[in-house]
Parts: C-alpha cells; sequence; structure tokens
C-alpha cells in the first residue's frame, strides 16, 4: 500500500461519516429517540471507536511531519 492509497482511504471514510452525519438532519424531525430509533448507547460506542482512530491517526500524521 503507499501513502496515497492510505490518503484516498481516509478520504473515502471521511465522505462516508460526513454523509451519515447529514442524514441524522440534526434530530430536527424527531419528537423521541424511539421515534427515530436511535439506539444512543450504541452510537456513543462508535463514537468513542472513531475517537480512538482519529487519535491514532493523528498520532501517525504527527509523525510523518517530523
Amino acid at each position: 500500500m503507499t501513502s496515497q492509497n492510505a490518503i484516498d482511504a481516509l478520504a473515502l471514510e471521511n465522505r462516508r461519516f460526513n454523509e451519515i452525519m447529514r442524514s441524522f438532519d440534526g434530530g430536527i424531525w424527531w419528537s423521541s429517540d424511539a421515534t427515530a430509533q436511535i439506539d444512543v448507547d450504541a452510537i456513543c460506542a462508535q463514537a468513542a471507536h472513531i475517537k480512538i482512530a482519529l487519535d491514532e491517526i493523528t498520532r501517525l500524521a504527527k509523525n510523518i511531519a517530523e
């Protein structure tokens, strides 16, 4: 894998994540989490995974920049 492949992979996942976030529409039309069929705990758990991954990507990017 080349560094360009890695950057392309990150860009693709960024686009996917942005599409997911846009689909939530800020919850503006939902009267409750139950109506939206959202498992808040599951989403928060996945957000924690994303944070860990982003922290690691940030660390790697800083190492590359040095």
